[in-house]
């Protein structure tokens, strides 16, 4: 009987010690910054006014499904606003990836996508109206930036 229960215990202790294990292991996020740093290979942008100005926050390594847990970093008009419905332009400062933002949580909505390198003093379908964006995501209905 005793090693029964012994077996039993073993059998459910293993996966409950397994899933801790893996519900605490750490998952790839952006990088939130005033500015993006020389070093980030994918850095995408959000400045809280038209033409680049205004308070900005830089994201790194990796897009964010939803943007209301982000403020606004740098000092400038928008500071500690949130980034989320709050973006005026846009500045995609990777070399290599596009970079799209979407008017939906979750990389959904009307979009604008922009080319390395690229950016846009004023979002066209995304102007104030911003919820997420990734890296290499295509959306549909964008307007492209080159």
């Amino acid at each position: 009987m005793k090693s029964k229960r012994r077996t039993l215990s073993l059998a459910t202790a293993v996966p409950a010690a397994a899933a801790a294990v893996l519900g605490v292991a750490p998952m790839a996020h952006a990088e939130a910054r005033e500015s993006c740093p020389t070093w980030a290979n994918d850095c995408a942008v959000f400045y809280y006014n038209s033409g680049f100005s205004g308070s900005r926050t830089a994201f790194t390594n990796d897009g964010v499904p939803n943007l209301a847990g982000y403020t606004y970093l740098s000092s400038g008009s928008g500071k500690g606003q949130t980034v989320k419905n709050n973006a005026a332009s846009f500045w995609n400062a990777s070399v290599d990836h596009i970079a799209t933002v979407f008017f939906n949580s979750n990389f959904s909505g009307a979009c604008d996508t922009f080319a390395p390198l690229a950016d846009a003093d004023k979002l066209a379908r995304t102007y104030n109206e911003n919820a997420s964006f990734d890296f290499n995501r295509n959306g549909t209905n964008c307007y492209k930036w080159n």
